[in-house]
C-alpha cells in the first residue's frame, strides 16, 4: 500500500511541477496586462523608425539593410533588430506585437531562470529541494517590479534577448562542468559550445553578452569549487573564461581616448560617474529586497552625482559597502556557495554598465540578469531555516509574490500610459529635466503654448545651458507672438556655450518652418542661419559626427528653400563628411535634377554608386531607387545636349 502511495506521487509530481509553472506564468501574464495599451516611447522611436524607411521593409533587402545597419551600440545589435523586424514592417506601427513579443521572451526567460537556478541550487542540495527552490527563484524573479523596465519597454528587448542567450549558454557551462570529471570530451564540447553560441548571440543581441564569461567565473569560483577536476582541467577552464574578460579590459584600454570623450556629453565626468555608481550599486539593492513603485520607472536623470567620497557621504557608505559583501562573497563561498554565487553574480552583471562607460548613472532595466544573484543568494538559505520558520516559508513566499505582483501591475499601468508615467515621474522627480520636458511637449502637441512656453522658462531658470529648451522657448514665443529680434539675439548669443544635447535636432526642423514661411518678423532665414551656425562652432558638436552631420543637414535644407541650390550642396557635402548617409548622397541628386544641373547630377551619381560598392544590402535595398535616378539623369543630358 505505501509502495502505491509512492507509485502515486511520483506521477502527480510532474503534474504538479507544470501546474506551479502555469500558475506562474498565469500571474506574470495578469501583472503585465495593463501595459499591453502602451506605445512606443523615449529610445524606441529612434531606434526603429528606419522600420519604416525607404517605404518600410517590402524586401529582403530591406529586411537586411535595417538588420546590418543598426547604431544602438558597437555591434547593431542585429539579432535584436531582427526581431523587431518581425513585429512591423513599417513606420509607425502597431505597438501591440512588439510589446507581446517582449512579455513572451520574459516568460521563456522565466522557464530558463527555472532550470538554471535549479541546477545551481543542486550542486549543494537533492533534486527535490532544488526544483522546489526553483520553482521560488523563477515565481520572484518573474514577478519582480525590477524587470518591468526591460519587459514593458519595447527596446529594452535587447537585454531580454542577451540574458536569453546568456542563460542558455550557463546552463550549457553548468552541465558540461558537472560531467567534465567523468567524461572530459562532452563536458568541454558542452561547455565551448554553450560559452561560444551563447555568448555570440548574446552579444549580436546587446553588448552586455560579452559578460557571459563572468557569470561563468562566478559560478566556476563557488558552486564549482570543490568539484573533482584534473588541474589541467581546471587551469584550461579559468584560462578560457578570462581570455575574454581580459579581452574587454584590452578594449578599454585601446580605446580610453574615445571613451573619456564621451563624457564631454555629459553632467558629470568619469571619476564622478565612477565615484556614483556604489551608490547606484547598493540603491538597486535596496530596490531587490525592498521594492517601491516610487523608484522604478524610466525617469532617473536627477540621481544625486557625488564628487568625491564624502560628497555626498553616502558614497563612501556604498563603497564600504560594497567591498565588505565581495570580501563576504570570498570568505562565504566555502561555507555558502550560492550565497557567495549571489552576490558574485549580482556585481558581474554589472560590471560593464557600472564602469567607465559614458552611460546615465541609473536605469532599471539593467538589473534584469544581474537581479537573479540575489534571489538564490537568499532562496538558497530557506533550508538552513529552523523547522518552524521553514512550515511559515511558503506563506510569506505567497504573501511577497503577492506584493511584487501588484507593484509589477502598478507600474505595467505606467508602462501602458506615457502620460501618466511622466505625471508620476514628475511628482517622485520634481527635478527631473526629462520629466519637465515631456510635460512641456505634451502641451505644445496639445496647443496649449501659453504654458508651454511658462513652463520651458521655468525648466530654463533651472537649466540655463540648456540647448533644446533655448530652441523650444524661441519657437514657442514666436507660436505665441512674442518673440523680438533681441530675444533672438540673445537665444543665439546663448547656444554659442550651451551644453551638448542631442535634442537639439527635434527642433531644427520646427523652427526652420517658422523661418522660411515668415511666421515671425523678428526671425526669418538669415537668423536661422546664425543659430545653425553658432551650433557648428560648439566644440562639443564639433566632436560629435552624428549631430555635426545633422545641423548641416538643416543648414542645406534652409539653403534650399531660398532657392541656393549651390550653397544647399556644399552643406550637404559637409554633413555627409560628418556622418555617412546614403540619403544624404540621393537628396543632392535630387536638387541638382530639380535645378537642371546633368553634369553635377550625373557626379554625385557617381559618388552615390561609389559609396554603395561597399554596402551590399544598402545597394540591393536601393537597386530600384538607383534605376530611376539613372535614367532621370540621362533624360536630363539628352535635353541638355
Amino acid at each position: 500500500m505505501q509502495t502505491e502511495n509512492h507509485a502515486d506521487q511520483a506521477r502527480r509530481q510532474p503534474v504538479l511541477r507544470l501546474a506551479a509553472i502555469a500558475f506562474i506564468f498565469a500571474l506574470t501574464v495578469v501583472s503585465y496586462w495593463p501595459s499591453l495599451a502602451g506605445g512606443f516611447i523615449f529610445d524606441d522611436v529612434p531606434n526603429l523608425a528606419a522600420l519604416g524607411h525607404r517605404g518600410g521593409i517590402t524586401s529582403f533587402a530591406a529586411f537586411m539593410e535595417f538588420v546590418t545597419t543598426g547604431q544602438a551600440g558597437p555591434l547593431g545589435r542585429p539579432l535584436s533588430l531582427t526581431s523587431f523586424a518581425l513585429n512591423g514592417q513599417d513606420w509607425p506601427t502597431d505597438p501591440l506585437p512588439f510589446r507581446l513579443t517582449n512579455l513572451l521572451i520574459h516568460l521563456v526567460n522565466g522557464l530558463l531562470v527555472f532550470l538554471l537556478s535549479r541546477a545551481l541550487i543542486a550542486t549543494s542540495f537533492d533534486d527535490k529541494t532544488a526544483h522546489r527552490l526553483g520553482l521560488v527563484c523563477m515565481a520572484l524573479w518573474l514577478l519582480h517590479p525590477l524587470t518591468a523596465s526591460s519587459t514593458a519597454y519595447v527596446i529594452q528587448r535587447m537585454t531580454q534577448l542577451s540574458s536569453l542567450f546568456m542563460m542558455a549558454g550557463l546552463l550549457c557551462y553548468v552541465h558540461g562542468r558537472k560531467i567534465l570529471g567523468d567524461q572530459a570530451r562532452k563536458g568541454w564540447t558542452w561547455i565551448i559550445a554553450g560559452m561560444g553560441a551563447g555568448g555570440l548571440f548574446a552579444v549580436l543581441s546587446k553588448e552586455t553578452g560579452a559578460l557571459l564569461p563572468a557569470y561563468a567565473l562566478a559560478i566556476e569560483l563557488t558552486v564549482f569549487r570543490n568539484a573533482s577536476i584534473s588541474q589541467s582541467q581546471r587551469r584550461g577552464l579559468v584560462a578560457m573564461l578570462c581570455a575574454p574578460l581580459l579581452m574587454i579590459v584590452g578594449y578599454f584600454v585601446i580605446n580610453w581616448h574615445a571613451i573619456t570623450l564621451g563624457f564631454d556629453y555629459r553632467p558629470y565626468s568619469i571619476s564622478e560617474r565612477l565615484l556614483t555608481q556604489p551608490v547606484v550599486l547598493i540603491e538597486y539593492l535596496r530596490q531587490v529586497f525592498l521594492p517601491q513603485l516610487s523608484g522604478l520607472g524610466i525617469v532617473h536623470d536627477d540621481f544625486p552625482i557625488s564628487t568625491s567620497l564624502l560628497n555626498p557621504i553616502s558614497t563612501l557608505f556604498s563603497a564600504v559597502a560594497l567591498v565588505t559583501l565581495i570580501g563576504l562573497s570570498v570568505w562565504w563561498r566555502k561555507k555558502w556557495p550560492l550565497v557567495a554565487l549571489g552576490i558574485l553574480w549580482f556585481f558581474a552583471g554589472h560590471s560593464l554598465e557600472a564602469g567607465p562607460i559614458s552611460l546615465e548613472l541609473y536605469f532599471d532595466h539593467r538589473n534584469y540578469l544581474p537581479l537573479l544573484g540575489p534571489i538564490i543568494a537568499v532562496v538558497s538559505l530557506v533550508p538552513a531555516l529552523p523547522a518552524r520558520l521553514q512550515r511559515a516559508a511558503p506563506i510569506l513566499l505567497l504573501l511577497v509574490l503577492c506584493f511584487h505582483s501588484f507593484l509589477t501591475w502598478q507600474s505595467a499601468k505606467l508602462w501602458g500610459n506615457k502620460n501618466l508615467m511622466m505625471a508620476v515621474a514628475l511628482i517622485d522627480h520634481p527635478d527631473s529635466l526629462r520629466a519637465r520636458q515631456h510635460v512641456a511637449n505634451r502641451n505644445i502637441i496639445a496647443g496649449e503654448y501659453e504654458e508651454a512656453l511658462r513652463q520651458q522658462l521655468a525648466i530654463a531658470e533651472d537649466f540655463a545651458t540648456h540647448s533644446s529648451t533655448r530652441l523650444s522657448i524661441l519657437n514657442l514665443r514666436c507660436l505665441t507672438g512674442r518673440l523680438t529680434e533681441t530675444q533672438v539675439t540673445g537665444t543665439i548669443s546663448l547656444l554659442r556655450e550651451s551644453s551638448h544635447d542631442l535634442q537639439i535636432i527635434a527642433f531644427l526642423m520646427p523652427i526652420l518652418e517658422m523661418a522660411s514661411n515668415g511666421q515671425c518678423d523678428a526671425f526669418g532665414l538669415p537668423e536661422y542661419h546664425a543659430l545653425l551656425d553658432v551650433l557648428i562652432e560648439n566644440p562639443l558638436i564639433q566632436r560629435d559626427g552624428r549631430t555635426l552631420g545633422a545641423i548641416r543637414y538643416f543648414e542645406g535644407l534652409a539653403f534650399h528653400r531660398a532657392g541656393d541650390t549651390d550653397s544647399a550642396i556644399a552643406a550637404l557635402d559637409d554633413s555627409f563628411d560628418a556622418a555617412s548617409e546614403i540619403d544624404i548622397r540621393l537628396q543632392q541628386i535630387v536638387w541638382l535634377l530639380e535645378a537642371g544641373n546633368a553634369a553635377a547630377a550625373r557626379q554625385y551619381l557617381g559618388y552615390t554608386q561609389q559609396y554603395l560598392a561597399g554596402n551590399y544590402w544598402t545597394r540591393r535595398a536601393l537597386a530600384n531607387d538607383m534605376l530611376v535616378l539613372e535614367e532621370r539623369v540621362r533624360d536630363l543630358e539628352r535635353l541638355s545636349q
